[in-house]
Parts: C-alpha cells; sequence; structure tokens
C-alpha cells in the first residue's frame, strides 16, 4: 500500500501525486548543483507501511541495485551501523568521514559500501534523516560522491540548511492536509490506508478518532467501501459529524466535529433513518431493532414530521442528501452497534 496514485508508479519509486514527485525533482536537482554530488536520492517514509519502508522521489547516479539497498537498509532496525545511528539518534548531515571520526564507526567497511557503493566508485557519502516540525519522519537524504575531499565540510553544511526545505518536499501527507484544510476547516481529521491510521501533520486527530477508541475499528471496515456524511454517537450519546473523502489509491481522509442531533432526531430515530435509506420495510427494521411494528409506524411517523417530507423516499432522499444516516458497519450492516438497539 502506498499512499500515491498509481499513474506515476515507475520502478522502485513511489507512485506518488505529481506534485509531490515535482517539488522533489527541482530540490534535488537544486541541491545536486550546489553541492557537486556524484550520485542522491530523496527518499519519503511511507506513512502507511505495517513496517517501516521508504520509497524514492528523486534521484541521479545511482544503479537500481544501489537504490534498492539504500531503501532497504535505512529502517529503525539497520544492521548497518552507521544508517542505524542515523535513523534513531543523530538529527544532522553526517558524512562517512564524520561517522569514522566521532562515533568510530567504518561506514567503508559495511556490506552496502563493500557490494554496492564502493564499486561504483563512491569513495564519500553523506546521508541526513528528515524531520518534520512536530517529530514526524519523513524521509531521508543520501548522496554520494566518487572524490572524498570534494564532501567538504561546506558542502555539508550547505545539505544541514536544506534539510528543513527536504523533509517537507518528502512529506507524502502534504496534498492530504491541503486537501483537509480546505474541505473541513479546524476539525478532526486522519487518514486510512491499508487498514493503518496515519495522523495528518499539523492537524488534531482528537480524541473520537484515535486508533484505541470505540469508532475507528468501525471504519476500518467500511472507509474502504464508502464515501460521504455519516453521524456516529457515542457512550455519552454525543453527536458527530463524520465525513468520509477517498483520496488517491484506497486511502480514505476522516473528518469529525461535534454536532447537534440533526432535526431533533434521537438516536433510534436516526437507525429508523439509516435502514429507511438502505430499503428496510417497517417489519424488516422491527426484525433489525427487536421492536414491534407497531413502535416502528411510530417513529416513522415522528421522522416524516420532524424532517417536514411526506414519503419514505423523500426521507431516504434526504438522509442521504444531508447525511443523516449513521456510520456504516462493513459492507453488509448499516447499523451502528455499541447499545443504541437498547434505546427506545
Amino acid at each position: 500500500m502506498s499512499p500515491f496514485p498509481p499513474e506515476h508508479a515507475a520502478g522502485r519509486t513511489a507512485p506518488a501525486a505529481a506534485s509531490v514527485l515535482e517539488r522533489a525533482e527541482q530540490h534535488v536537482g537544486l541541491l545536486r548543483d550546489l553541492v557537486r554530488c556524484d550520485a542522491v536520492v530523496l527518499t519519503a517514509a511511507d506513512p502507511f507501511a505495517l513496517s517501516p519502508q521508504h520509497t524514492s522521489l528523486a534521484a541521479a547516479g545511482y544503479s537500481d541495485a544501489a537504490l534498492d539497498r539504500l531503501l532497504d537498509d535505512f529502517v529503525p532496525d539497520a544492521r548497518n551501523p552507521g544508517f542505524r545511528l542515523l535513523r534513531n539518534g543523530v538529527r544532522a548531515a553526517l558524512r562517512w568521514s564524520d561517522l569514522a571520526r566521532n562515533w568510530q564507526i567504518r561506514f567503508v567497511t559495511t556490506a552496502l559500501a563493500e557490494e554496492c557503493l564502493l564499486p561504483a566508485g563512491f569513495h564519500e557519502g553523506l546521508t541526513a534523516c528528515l524531520w518534520l516540525p512536530d517529530g514526524s519522519h519523513a524521509g531521508a537524504v543520501h548522496m554520494n560522491w566518487a572524490a572524498s575531499r570534494a564532501a567538504t565540510d561546506d558542502r555539508r553544511r550547505t545539505v544541514e540548511r536544506f534539510l528543513p526545505l527536504l523533509a517537507e518536499a518528502s512529506n507524502v501527507l502534504q496534498p492530504h492536509r491541503v486537501l483537509a484544510d480546505e474541505l473541513h476547516g479546524d476539525a478532526h481529521v486522519a487518514l486510512i490506508g491499508a487498514g493503518v491510521e496515519q495522523r495528518i501533520p499539523g492537524r488534531d486527530v482528537g480524541p473520537v478518532l484515535r486508533s484505541q477508541g470505540r469508532l475507528w475499528p468501525l471504519l476500518l471496515s467500511s472507509v474502504p467501501h464508502r464515501n460521504g456524511s455519516y453521524i456516529w454517537i457515542d457512550e455519552a450519546e454525543t453527536f458527530h459529524r463524520i465525513d468520509l473523502t477517498r483520496c488517491a489509491g484506497s486511502t480514505m481522509l476522516v473528518a469529525e466535529r461535534e454536532m447537534p442531533a440533526p432535526y431533533d432526531l434521537t438516536a433510534r430515530e436516526l437507525q429508523v433513518v439509516t435502514l429507511l435509506a438502505g430499503g428496510a420495510s417497517n417489519p424488516g427494521i422491527a426484525d433489525a431493532l427487536v421492536v414491534s411494528r407497531r413502535t416502528v409506524s411510530t417513529h416513522v411517523e415522528h421522522i416524516l414530521a420532524k424532517l417536514g417530507v411526506a414519503s419514505r423516499a423523500d426521507v431516504a432522499a434526504l438522509a442521504t442528501r444531508e447525511g443523516l444516516r449513521l456510520v456504516p458497519v462493513g459492507r453488509g450492516s448499516e447499523l451502528q452497534p455499541g447499545g443504541l438497539g437498547r434505546m427506545r
């Protein structure tokens, strides 16, 4: 699973949104001109990978084999001692010589150097982990020089000045941030992809959308198949507007905010509205809610009066148009569980 749309896929390069790739290419081209390196790659951390994983956004000067090793090796539990230090403990741009001098790590003896980089003619390199202002890990930048003397202190400092800019360029969630800001203002927001919850840097997920909460498992089952606005009622019978927006691939943006009960509908009446919108008959609603058919008829009468409509079809149309249905649960069920069945 990648957060990028598939139409841009190419080799080991992540199928990234065009704007992300274009920004990465521009920054890498400018940086390469400034520091005169012989090879460079800007990578992004895949926010939806079940285990730490990087994808290439922009690269020049490396073979496919070298790129594969750089992407695979730069993980928290890396066997490469230099990468392990850079990925977990140091927020700086370090060359092979810096690792040897300050940490007694001889990068030239690592498998990556001996098997890929040295045979390709590289004798010095630099790597930096990229971090966003909120502490999120965005990606990494790797570069190499054929001549050790070319990796000067001035060039290392130039790279370090670029790190905040490179981190933003590696932030593959930035398009989602723009979408969340545009569509949902100050609502709580989160992303779902491959069954994994991902927070959008700079936006609050809030208490309801936390992956440990009661709503999240329901979203995981329903989000891949749904789009639109729904209602969630929590344990305290507080109403929440839930907006689901499909993004690139199978990624879904989820927005949540508290709301008053729409049209003064009760929780039970919203269950009936949800079932009506799904085409259920009164007997079907009675069976689903474990109530009498007469009780269902009474609920329907109240709903028609509160919504100011004349028919069940009008209820269904209004419910879909204004998001009056409860959060769906998977493909086959339309009712939100968790005790509402006991409400009258």
